[in-house]
């Protein structure tokens, strides 16, 4: 299920976007960005505050409407024990993970320093004078109740860059006038686009017209 949600969520910023006229003034670049922790995912996402054990990033030429790159990183959440069970059957039911590969991760540090070094390397980090990217969410959930609280907690520092983002499903609900959009499914409905379904672990895939 990975790269196909990510792949959805850039492509309907697209079509969103060329609707919206907004060609002349969007980044030449998206970085599409989800996340699943060790309990509730989609729509409850973060109520229960387990921490990440997933942070998969999608990089998107928005020019030439190309996928750049698809990272996924399995994050190991801080735990007390080792023999600790650290995800849900809820969670892996959802998402598809198992125990073993989320024990032998690395903790959510190191990855957002590799995510900060993938900016740096695909020379779209803001902080090195480089073209600025958009950070795009499918609603809030992921950073305000997900990411933002861990790394408070961790006392792990954010760059500035994941404090800005578009979220584009209330974005799409506000231009469409529509209260009944609430996942990526629905947007591609409405667009009279279909996802063409497999999976991977993480999240639901990609769409055709």
């Amino acid at each position: 299920m990975l790269g196909g949600q990510l792949s959805n969520e850039s492509y309907v910023y697209a079509q969103y976007t060329s609707r919206v006229n907004m060609a002349s003034t969007s980044p030449c670049h998206l970085v599409v960005l989800f996340t699943a922790t060790a309990g509730q995912n989609g729509e409850n996402l973060g109520s229960d505050e387990e921490q990440i054990v997933l942070f998969v990033y999608l990089l998107l030429d928005v020019t030439h409407n190309k996928v750049l790159a698809l990272q996924q990183h399995y994050v190991r959440p801080t735990t007390n024990d080792a023999s600790e069970v650290v995800i849900t059957e809820e969670c892996k039911a959802q998402t598809g993970l198992n125990e073993e590969c989320i024990k032998t991760a690395q903790p959510l540090k190191d990855v957002l320093d590799k995510f900060d070094r993938f900016l740096s390397s695909k020379e779209i980090h803001p902080d090195h004078g480089s073209t600025p990217f958009c950070l795009v969410t499918d609603g809030p959930l992921h950073l305000r109740l997900v990411l933002h609280p861990e790394t408070n907690t961790k006392h792990i520092p954010l760059p500035g860059y994941f404090y800005k983002y578009y979220d584009i499903r209330k974005e799409f609900r506000k231009f469409y006038k529509t209260n009944t959009i609430n996942s990526i499914k629905d947007m591609l409905d409405l667009l009279d686009l279909h996802s063409t379904g497999g999976s991977q672990k993480g999240v639901p895939y990609t769409a055709t017209k």
